[in-house]
């Protein structure tokens, strides 16, 4: 049969038409699933985004609780979780915890990563690598990894895990660490050889020079003028050898600040530390309080029978220790210190550093942490660490004072010296004549504040009706101070760095030898009277900072520490 050319057009134009129909009728199919599709992967991919966030919030949550442990004092504890399906096995600070979100669960659990050696020590620790802020400081570090998986319905839509470490910087590595506005209004030219760090801001305005050598950082800014009055004494200062700008209203600029090569920082994260609420007794054992619980020895003025007592964390009474202690004469009670800047006087637990040393090397009563005979050598925690206290509290909050005398070489006379020292107390705190100045050992003065007394220093002398400074005596201290400073307002200066010890006698021309660092933890608890009403003259200042505290093995006792977190993993899958 013979097909002309007509009938074969004919049937190429109907597959073609065929053709286009069905690609027509594959894109018309395409569009309308994703048109339908597109609203269920909007909602999956919000949902997912949604699962993440969540999931991320309840890793944050677990992370800060493991940070607020080293922040007052304590370290994480309990047993990890075995079976993590489930939650099985898990206790203390690392049992599975589940925080309702919306309509997710999210179910979180931690445990630790830190590396120990064979007997369980922690063996993390080292120095801040350069490029940190804080380059050069020591620390300890402990390491965990965080689990949280966000679940909605019986549907797991996202699991997220964090590794990091938590590291503990001594603060005592700092020669003037507060976390208030740091003032530094120096009349004699002063010099501050080691590092300075204030949480707020940083105010600097001496009379003649202000050097400071080591690095300086502030949480917000640096100003080269007084807080009090906004004015300026005219002086010079210099950060790292490199001069300062010159009084200025405003603070220094981000420009000022870069030239100095990273020796000085302004808008730092705030360091977080503990308070002075954890130099209080811990009778009830709530925990937080590291320097009651750790102390070796815990002395307490029963203010009702006027005795001293030795207690055990949990507050109850070792008899053993209390007859030693009482039998010693080493702590005794006074009533006739008039504090000027107080303007009361202060009922005094009076501490002869000798005698208690002399008592504890000799009597084989007292007991360390361990359950050990407590001695001089006792290297637990590097050394001893006394806490002294008042109970019960009555009348006015600063009524009461803690004094250590006797104390120019520390251990008992002609004995061993301890390998460190710590002394604590919630009181205002006073060190009469010179301190550790022979043959020094790592050594802390923690108080409500810090006072300092020449050798000259004798009670009844200055009186409410007789409010006279009598003249000091040459006087050295070798050893970290930690207290409070309070603060000042317009018009009320609290006295700046350089009267951070308060001072109550004529100091005129006699000079006051420090090694030590300075710590404020904000403002006394206990002793609040301002610096206007402080009666005496100041001390030539030989002040400078104690660079044995740059070693993490040179450190005094329970030094207390700023804490952050490092994080070194993240993962997470949807």
């Amino acid at each position: 049969m013979h097909v002309t050319s007509r009938h074969r057009t004919g049937g190429y134009l109907l597959v073609t038409a065929l053709l286009a129909v069905s690609m027509l009728m594959l894109l018309v199919t395409a569009y309308m699933f994703s048109s339908l599709n597109s609203p269920r992967t909007s909602r999956a991919n919000a949902d997912s985004l949604a699962g993440f966030l969540a999931a991320e919030g309840g890793l944050n949550l677990r992370a800060a609780q493991i940070r607020a442990r080293f922040v007052n004092f304590e370290r994480p504890g309990g047993a990890s979780v075995t079976a993590p399906g489930s939650c099985a096995g898990g206790s203390g600070d690392f049992v599975c915890v589940t925080y309702p979100v919306g309509a997710r669960q999210v179910l979180t659990y931690v445990y630790e990563t830190t590396k120990k050696d064979a007997s369980g020590t922690v063996v993390e620790s080292g120095t801040v690598a350069p490029g940190e802020t804080y380059a050069g400081l020591s620390f300890q570090q402990y390491a965990y990894r965080v689990v949280s998986s966000a679940r909605r319905d019986t549907l797991t839509e996202a699991n997220v895990e964090m590794e990091f470490q938590s590291r503990l910087v001594p603060l005592f590595q700092f020669a003037a660490f507060y976390t208030e506005d740091l003032e530094i209004n120096p009349g004699p030219a002063m010099t501050l050889n080691g590092r300075v760090h204030t949480n707020k801001d940083l105010y600097l305005s001496p009379t003649a020079t202000l050097a400071i050598t080591g690095q300086t950082t502030a949480g917000g800014d640096i100003r080269r003028v007084r807080k009090d009055t906004g004015a300026c004494n005219g002086g010079s200062v210099t950060f790292a050898g490199k001069a300062a700008p010159g009084c200025y209203t405003n603070p220094m600029s981000d420009a000022q600040v870069a030239a100095y090569g990273g020796q000085v920082k302004v808008r730092q994260a705030a360091l977080t530390v503990p308070g002075l609420d954890s130099l209080a007794p811990d009778r009830a054992g709530k925990g937080g309080s590291e320097m009651w619980t750790k102390a070796d020895v815990r002395v307490v003025w029963n203010t009702v029978t006027n005795t001293a007592a030795v207690q055990r964390a949990d507050g109850s009474l070792d008899v053993t220790a209390t007859t030693a202690l009482q039998s010693c004469g080493a702590v005794n009670a006074s009533s006739s210190f008039f504090d000027s800047r107080e303007k009361r006087t202060v009922r005094m637990m009076d501490v002869d550093q000798a005698k208690l040393m002399t008592c504890i090397q000799s009597s084989g009563k007292f007991t360390a942490q361990d359950g050990q005979v407590l001695t001089m050598a006792d290297r637990s925690g590097g050394g001893l660490a006394l806490h002294f206290s008042f109970n019960p509290e009555s009348g006015t909050s600063n009524t009461y004072g803690v004094r250590v005398q006797n104390g120019a070489k520390l251990g008992p006379p002609g004995g061993p010296a301890p390998r460190g020292l710590s002394f604590t107390t919630d009181q205002p705190l006073y060190i009469q004549g010179s301190y550790n100045s022979v043959a020094p050992v790592p050594a802390s003065l923690m108080g409500d504040t810090i006072n300092v007394l020449s050798g000259a220093w004798k009670d009844g002398v200055k009186t409410a009706s007789n409010n006279k400074a009598a003249a000091a005596t040459p006087t050295e201290i070798h050893a970290a101070f930690l207290g409070g400073t309070d603060t000042t307002a317009s018009g009320n200066y609290n006295g700046g760095l350089e009267n951070y010890p308060r001072f109550h006698e004529n100091w005129s021309g006699v000079p006051f030898t420090y090694v030590g660092s300075f710590v404020s933890l904000g403002e006394p608890k206990k002793a609040q009277g301002d610096w206007k009403n402080a009666v005496y003259s100041p001390p030539n200042r030989n002040w400078s900072y104690d660079t044995q505290f740059n070693s993490a093995d040179r450190l005094p006792p329970l030094t207390p520490r700023f804490v952050y977190l490092r994080q070194l993993f993240f993962a997470r899958e949807f």
